[in-house]
């Protein structure tokens, strides 16, 4: 059975990506099979941090709205139904469409009366794949300019259903926030790690990530990085009472880390034994009692 992880951070900076690539290293030196999955579709750096080359598998498109005027009927429900107002009308005038805004959802089609929409797809993102480090990589990218990269995650997940039976551990990096993409990352992970700093951002921000993991059912974790910056981490302690959340595990705020960041060198690989690689050494071995 494989086990899929989710490891995310509520707000950007907690470190998270770097705990996701240190623990798909550390579970591929115990000889597992280890697909670490990048999220993170508007800014993916698991390859770079890794030092891994990326291969294109394909495209991503998604839906495009084409209005055929002959078939409209200038009744205005496609601009009603568009709650980012990409389709606007006004008056006795055909709908106006801003493409550079539209997030692809489709409900212009659905509400129609008279089939006008089709669908001229636009070029979304890419999927790509990559190896570090005994542990396999697929990475989603969102195309610059693009306003959603729920196309990109959507279709991310589904390359990582095609291939999870072949990988003991899947390793998902979400991108920051609370936000959709967050929700799709995370939808049928076993678990997810709520990496954390001990600052007050960080403890607003993991209360609505651990609120998030609620509303799907999917158990929380909490790990506080760069543990020791503050004289008093109570901040992180209040929210996972108040939540009834476990903290699992500290990562100490470490230089070799820093060094090894500045290296472009996962810091389990450059300093094996740093304080913050025995961390998550130990942060493996209570992951997989979790799974158990």
């Amino acid at each position: 059975m494989t086990n899929i992880i989710a490891v995310s951070g509520g707000k950007g900076g907690t470190g998270k990506t770097t705990v996701a690539v240190n623990l798909a290293i550390a579970l591929s030196k115990k000889k597992y099979k280890v697909l670490l999955v990048d999220a993170d579709a508007d800014a993916p750096n698991v390859h770079i941090l890794m030092g891994a080359s990326r291969e294109k598998i394909r495209d991503v498109y998604a839906f495009l709205p084409v209005i055929d005027n002959e078939k409209c009927i200038k009744c205005g429900e496609c601009a009603k139904v568009c709650r980012i107002h990409a389709l606007v009308q006004a008056g006795d005038h055909y709908p106006v469409f801003f493409p550079e805004i539209c997030t692809s959802c489709g409900a212009c089609a659905l509400v129609c009366p008279t089939k006008a929409i089709s669908d001229g797809q636009k070029l979304m993102g890419w999927i790509y794949s990559g190896h570090a480090y005994g542990v396999d990589l697929l990475m989603g990218e969102l195309k610059l300019g693009e306003a959603s990269a729920a196309a990109v995650v959507v279709e991310l997940k589904e390359e990582v259903k095609k291939i999870m039976a072949n990988y003991d551990w899947v390793i998902i990096d979400t991108s920051p926030g609370v936000h959709c993409d967050v929700l799709r990352a995370i939808i049928n992970s076993k678990v997810v790690l709520a990496v954390t700093e001990p600052t007050p951002f960080g403890s607003h921000d993991l209360k609505r990530l651990i609120t998030l993991t609620n509303v799907v059912g999917i158990p929380v974790k909490i790990i506080i990085n760069r543990a020791g910056i503050v004289a008093d981490e109570k901040v992180i302690k209040k929210v996972a009472d108040e939540t009834k959340s476990e903290i699992i595990a500290s990562i100490p705020y470490d230089d070799f880390a820093i060094r090894a960041y500045a290296n472009g060198k996962p810091v389990l690989v450059e300093y094996p034994n740093a304080p913050s690689s025995v961390a998550i050494i130990e942060i493996v071995n209570i992951v997989e009692e979790i799974c158990k």
